[in-house]
């Protein structure tokens, strides 16, 4: 999704003119990235949860987890949902025509399909008894500002929550008699938690053409002048490129399709290293 707020002709002059000589307004080389910052366990309420800033993008990505039902379709599985807000000024810059609310699902939905589709989770390791309890997981992600490049940082925000979640240890207790209702006894250390079950850790790398360049975390300005957007879904874990979307009209060159898949495989494994060391640090900090 681009942003439909305008810049002048003036603007988008002097940005294009820059960028076909290779430099960028803010003085980035085009596959640079702009600094992360991560702050994980935040939100003591939360199971997992990692504020993200990155240039002027700055986000909170909470997970929460429930004992539900599972559904009648699939009795062992458990449930993953996505839920994307966007502060107002943000949600005006992405409505496009629609309202706050609908550009809001339309990002929940986008997130939901490249990072939490079939394979990314382990859905029947969230089924505490086939039939009777699932752990139902919600990752709610709230949008304070942005700078460009939005989707990357929700999925990076996203995948930080969730390989700090810890399931909570759950036994379940059968009924003794005849009438009785199972009942779950549920161990509240975090310590004996079990691990969300990440089977594949699904970055986006965006790749923006401009002309005949082509720029990694782009800002806001450089996506009203891109000629073509393409999203790139590696799996940090393994390095695969697990999807592909397009998110403008433009074409996209195909032709150098094969040399950006591997600088987006670079990038999403620099990123994940980065994510490894904050997780790790923040496990020395709980010793």
């Amino acid at each position: 999704m681009q942003p439909v707020r305008r810049i002048s002709e003036a603007e988008r002059a002097f940005l294009l003119d820059g960028v076909s000589q290779g430099f960028r307004n803010d003085g980035r080389g085009c596959f640079d990235l702009r600094r992360v910052a991560f702050e994980l366990g935040m939100v003591p309420s939360a199971t997992g949860s990692c504020r993200l800033r990155a240039g002027e993008t700055d986000l909170i990505v909470c997970v929460k987890c429930d004992v539900e039902k599972p559904s009648c379709h699939a009795p062992g599985e458990g449930n993953l949902h996505v839920n994307v807000s966007c502060a107002a000024s943000v949600s005006v810059a992405f409505s496009d025509g629609f309202t706050a609310e609908e550009a809001n699902k339309r990002l929940s939905l986008l997130l939901e399909s490249l990072c939490t589709s079939e394979g990314v989770v382990d859905r029947k390791a969230l089924c505490i008894q086939p039939g009777q309890f699932v752990w139902s997981v919600y990752v709610d992600v709230l949008v304070l500002t942005s700078g460009g490049n939005l989707l990357d940082s929700m999925s990076l925000a996203t995948c930080a929550a969730l390989s700090e979640t810890l399931l909570p240890k759950v036994e379940v207790l059968e009924a003794m008699e005849e009438g009785e209702v199972t009942q779950l006894q549920v161990d509240d250390r975090p310590e004996v938690g079990t691990p969300f079950p990440l089977q594949r850790l699904p970055l986006c790398v965006t790749v923006a053409q401009v002309r005949d360049r082509f720029l990694f975390d782009v800002t806001s300005e450089e996506e009203l002048c891109a000629d073509a957007l393409l999203c790139v879904v590696v799996d940090a874990k393994a390095g695969d490129v697990i999807g592909l979307h397009k998110l403008s009209r433009g074409l996209f060159d195909i032709s150098a399709l094969p040399s950006m898949l591997q600088r987006c495989r670079a990038t999403a494994a620099a990123l994940i290293q980065q994510l490894e060391r904050e997780l790790s640090l923040k496990d020395d900090d709980m010793l």
